[in-house]
């Protein structure tokens, strides 16, 4: 039996975790500039009564209140769908 002596590739790393790393960084950083440029005070009127908050604040409740709801129609267009 002949071996044969060729140099084997380094098997590299994976990169994935590397990469998942820099978007995360890149994207926290955004987040923080855009938290940081948007803290102007907005006035928000509800049907019984009004307030005052950070324009942030009120998108990010806005997008909690998206989430929220868009896992709920998820959840509830699944069921349907089973049920038939």
């Amino acid at each position: 039996m002949e071996t044969e002596l060729t140099p084997q590739p380094k098997p590299r790393g994976d990169r994935r975790p590397y990469v998942l790393l820099v978007v995360f960084a890149i994207v926290l950083v955004y987040l923080l500039a855009f938290a940081l440029l948007n803290t102007r005070a907005v006035e928000v009127s509800f049907v019984a009564f009004s307030t005052e908050t950070s324009l942030i604040w009120l998108m990010l409740a806005s997008v909690a209140i998206g989430i929220v709801l868009g896992a709920i129609g998820a959840i509830w267009a699944g069921r349907r769908r089973r049920h038939r």
